[in-house]
């Protein structure tokens, strides 16, 4: 779990819901966070939940290395049998950036928490 400050204007915090978790990622992620999120969903993943939520309804900025880290986690999720759902509000800056790289169509992406919570 990191919390933003001056150095990593950033925060990625993992709950459980229900069954579920669900880590939630607040600020920017650019190529000097992008770690910090990998290193995270890959800790999630190596569990091999059904379902691993990834809310990013509080991302302010996400940059190229943001688009390659969800790439590369659909394809680690798909590896380990999980299902990815990734929260990203219609109209937000990271639900433009990722249409506009062609990655929502690989992405399950849902427009707010309980749409993807109740997906599973």
């Amino acid at each position: 779990m990191t919390e933003p400050n001056d150095h990593a204007p950033i925060s990625v915090q993992t709950s459980q819901d229900e069954t579920v978790p669900v880590t939630a990622v607040a600020g920017e992620i650019d190529m000097s966070t992008a770690d910090l999120v990998r290193d995270e969903v890959h800790a999630r993943l190596a569990a091999k939940p059904d379902v691993l939520v990834l809310d990013l309804s509080a991302v302010e900025f996400i940059g190229s290395a943001g688009v390659h880290l969800l790439v590369h986690s659909q394809m680690e999720a798909e590896d380990h049998g999980t299902r990815l759902a990734v929260v990203v509000p219609e109209q937000s800056f990271a639900s433009r950036v990722l249409r506009t790289a062609g990655v929502h169509q690989m992405l399950d992406l849902h427009t707010d928490l309980p749409s993807a919570m109740s997906t599973r």
